[in-house]
């Protein structure tokens, strides 16, 4: 019996001797993990021929091959796709015009669309949010907004490239549960890529990418937190600051030596957009030597909060005070939104040049801090645009580390990174706090 979906001795770009070779029958639900930088993503585009194989008959699906230009095009609109980026592929701002476009592009009934929309939204839990544009959503929210413009077209084929990685743990199995009951009434073949060892638990196979080669693994045998994307754990000595009674802010490490006395303190600062206060009249300090994060329900504030601490957002009223002084380090929820080079390297070194510092030191210094933060030299010299989604965090990580910051910011700093890394950067962040500086994240 021929595959439904064969790969041959598949040469990934960008992944040195690499050699996938896999076979998937129609109807299967298959998970593949990997750390970052393995190839997951890549993997994923040439199962829905945004990359082409570069020889024939190394990709086949349902008989197509994504080498023929003339097979291509088919193969594009029998498989769905859900990017690591969940902005990616978007064509509309308002959520609900952009989830349904495709439906509508393919022919669709407007009875059948609504109905269809309807069910996604309510069971993905964006029911009010379909006349809101994507800037007003969270991270989770965009995230599950892509996944519902995925679902809409049934298409035989489905590829979630980290689908859940932005959601919390009750919800995400709620979510993929969902996603599977689904795909197996109706036939669809579903590939999930996952760090998520609880997501993993739920498929029929699971296989992991390993130096260019793939194996079929046994999930029991992963990092029981492989998938948890909240940070270092303290129990119960954590500090926790009521903002708003949506959101929290959570000291866990407590200051020691201090670099700066300043601090960043807000005062009576207040916040929303149009008529929604989403901040209203908060007070706080925060303190060098010291780490934070912010935790809250998807959609309540978190980011905004996390903008207005770091001066990206000017409140309404009331006023944030930050040392003369000090430097502010800020990675975006989404990497690319800070990227501003055309090379890794040069990206890094942007910051530390227009403080002043040589091309020569800028070189060295973005060099020894990309070492440090985990990003490998051979990616160095490539656009970050084309990296892992977890690839690309790790450098803007750097990038804001490179300006040797006394507070340092970062939107949700563990999503797309594999086990090990995460731990890396648990790692650091401890160690810069034992330097006197002051690390603020969102989390969860």
């Amino acid at each position: 019996m021929i595959p439904y979906i064969k790969l041959n001795q598949l040469n990934m770009e960008y992944i040195p001797d690499s050699s996938i070779s896999l076979n998937i029958e129609k109807g299967a639900i298959i998970g593949i993990t990997g750390d970052s930088g393995s190839g997951k993503s890549t993997l994923a585009k040439y199962l829905t021929g945004i990359l082409r194989p570069d020889a024939i008959g190394k990709v086949i699906i349902d008989g197509m091959d994504p080498f023929s230009e003339l097979d291509i095009q088919k193969i594009r609109r029998q498989v769905g796709m859900t990017f690591q980026d969940p902005a990616t592929g978007r064509v509309f701002e308002m959520v609900g015009r952009d989830a349904v476009f495709g439906a509508q592009n393919q022919g669709m009934k407007k009875e059948k669309i609504n109905k269809r929309a309807s069910y996604l939204f309510k069971h993905l839990d964006l029911y009010k949010k379909q006349s809101r544009l994507y800037s007003s959503l969270s991270g989770s929210e965009v995230q599950r907004a892509s996944i519902a413009a995925a679902l809409m077209m049934k298409q035989d084929i489905l590829v979630f490239d980290e689908p859940f990685s932005m959601q919390k743990t009750d919800d995400k199995i709620k979510y993929v549960n969902m996603l599977i009951s689904g795909a197996r009434k109706r036939g669809q073949t579903v590939i999930i890529f996952t760090k998520m060892r609880d997501v993993l638990k739920k498929v029929d196979r699971a296989y992991e990418i390993v130096n260019g080669q793939i194996y079929e693994i046994d999930v029991d045998g992963m990092p029981l937190d492989a998938g948890d994307t909240r940070g270092i754990q303290v129990g119960s000595r954590a500090e926790y600051i009521d903002v708003n009674r949506k959101i929290q802010v959570e000291r866990y490490i407590s200051g020691g030596n201090s670099k700066t006395e300043n601090g960043i303190s807000l005062h009576n600062a207040s916040f929303g957009y149009g008529n929604s206060l989403i901040i209203d009249t908060v007070n706080g300090r925060y303190e060098a030597g010291s780490a934070y994060r912010i935790i809250g329900a998807p959609g309540c504030g978190k980011t905004t909060f996390l903008q207005l601490i770091g001066g990206l957002l000017k409140p309404y009223e009331g006023e944030i005070f930050v040392g003369e002084t000090s430097k502010l380090g800020y990675v975006f929820q989404y990497p690319e939104d800070g990227f501003v080079e055309n090379t890794v390297l040069d990206d890094v070194m942007f910051g530390p040049m227009s403080d002043g510092i040589s091309k020569r030191e800028a070189r060295e210094m973005s060099q020894s801090v990309l070492r440090f933060v985990g990003v490998k030299e051979n990616l160095w010299g490539r656009s970050p645009l084309s990296l892992s989604f977890g690839e690309q965090r790790l450098v803007a990580i750097a990038g804001a580390l490179a300006l040797n910051p006394d507070f340092l910011l970062i939107d949700e700093p563990y999503v797309g990174l594999d086990y090990k890394t995460k731990k890396h950067i648990e790692n650091i962040i401890r160690g810069l706090c034992r330097e006197g500086k002051c690390i603020i994240t969102v989390e969860g």
